[in-house]
């Protein structure tokens, strides 16, 4: 296939993706305004929904019995993360070899595996600090720990990210112990994750992941679907002040026009909710659906940006592996939630009342799997920064909806903060493309 027809493919992939998801968001929000308000089962099914990504590595490990070995052609499927790791980190021997050759040849820039930690942001490849050959097999193993410095190449700034993972990373204490054995290599370099770590890092995870899902699913059900997408989005505004903070970002003229353009959009629609009269089918507390989107967003940042200081790059982990985890152990470990909000009367257990929110919620989850992958898809044939701006087309996708429902649930205010937030996304991506 060539390369126009391949992105020709990735655009109609995007555009399949905009679709669905804002197709689930609607549903959501019918689900949740008739007759059926119960945000935290709408979320506990979606993410449940996430152990299919399972089945493909449950075939693998039935077909092949053991990881596939290294100088094998990767297959398509390989390229989109359906790849079985190993079942544990590489033995130190085996460590110390490939930190020799990665410490001989520098990074060549080789293009990252389509599997973006944020599918709203340009995948992400930070340095890391790592033990010299020889100093790795006198040093002791250490607990996690994480820190972060700043050099100047130029007129970039590049980022450190200081990660103790046994037995290859030293943490900052062993920075100052052993000065030169410590050299920076590219993430993306290091050995991928093993599915034992992969396994602990969806349960660390899965907290923040859920949160951030549940807030979002409770918004659609007090405000509309355009308000709730447009903030939501709002993470990488989010995202991009809380990775100044810890390291794993930086501003520049563009990114702080951005903050204030995303800032101000997310005003003005607050603003515009907190006057107009609710839309159809919209329960009348548009602010309190807009503060839980905006929570949304903050747990979403939270999670991304946690989740780039603990492995450094996207091409170190299988995200439908990572997601399937997810699902799982929320399918395992949030059922008492649901136990304890059915006793204290917030969200009483109930099935649904008819086959219409059964339907609804079935293809809900169903969209909820199809789309991520179609995602995966799209990053493979075109690029992080087209399927990035391309999935902004959500908010106006969003907006239409809602004028289609009821023309009254969208005045000047909360379209000029939609174009604001939509303008924000795109230059935010342009410009994280632009300087990795």
């Amino acid at each position: 296939m060539s390369a126009a027809n391949g992105y020709a493919v990735g655009a109609g992939l995007v555009l399949l993706v905009d679709v669905l998801w804002t197709a689930s968001n609607f549903l959501a929000n019918t689900v949740l305004t008739h007759g059926y308000n119960k945000p935290f089962a709408v979320t506990y099914l979606s993410t449940a929904s996430f152990v299919a990504y399972l089945v493909p590595f449950a075939f693998l490990y039935w077909y092949r019995g053991k990881p596939s070995a290294e100088d094998a052609p990767p297959q398509w499927y390989e390229k989109l993360g359906f790849r079985l790791p190993p079942m544990y980190p590489p033995p130190a021997d085996q460590v110390r070899e490939s930190q020799r050759s990665l410490l001989r040849a520098p990074s060549d820039g080789r293009p990252l595996r389509p599997s973006s930690i944020d599918g709203r942001r340009p995948s992400s490849n930070l340095n890391m600090r790592v033990d010299a050959p020889d100093a790795m097999a006198t040093r002791p193993r250490r607990a996690l720990s994480r820190g972060r410095s700043f050099t100047k190449r130029g007129t970039e700034e590049s980022q450190e990210l200081t990660r103790d993972a046994p037995p290859s990373y030293g943490s900052e204490s062993d920075g100052s112990e052993a000065g030169d054995a410590l050299h920076l290599v590219p993430a993306s370099e290091l050995p991928p994750l093993s599915l034992s770590e992969t396994a602990v890092l969806s349960m660390q995870f899965a907290v923040v992941w859920f949160a951030a899902n549940w807030t979002f699913v409770a918004a659609l059900g007090y405000t509309s679907v355009a308000s709730g997408t447009t903030l939501g989005s709002s993470s990488g505004f989010f995202t991009l002040l809380l990775g100044s903070m810890v390291g794993t970002d930086s501003f520049s003229p563009g990114k702080l026009a951005s903050v204030f353009l995303s800032f101000f959009g997310v005003a003005l629609v607050a603003w515009a909710d907190s006057g107009a009269p609710h839309a159809v089918g919209v329960a009348p507390r548009p602010i309190l659906g807009d503060v839980l989107a905006i929570v949304s967003a903050m747990c979403y940042a939270l999670y991304v940006t946690l989740l780039k200081m603990r492995i450094g790059s996207e091409d170190r982990i299988s995200m439908p592996l990572f997601l399937g985890l997810v699902g799982l152990f929320n399918l395992v470990a949030f059922w008492p939630v649901g136990l304890v909000l059915d006793l204290i009367g917030i969200e009483p257990l109930a099935w649904p009342s008819d086959g219409l929110m059964w339907a609804g919620l079935g293809v809900n989850m169903a969209i909820t799997v199809v789309s991520d992958f179609a995602y995966l898809l799209a990053m493979l044939k075109s690029s992080p920064l087209f399927t990035t701006v391309g999935l902004s087309l959500t908010i106006p996708m969003a907006a239409l909806g809602d004028v289609v429902r009821d023309p009254a649930s969208i005045n000047m205010q909360n379209a000029l903060g939609s174009v604001l937030v939509l303008l924000s996304f795109g230059a935010i991506a342009w410009e994280e493309n632009w300087t990795a």
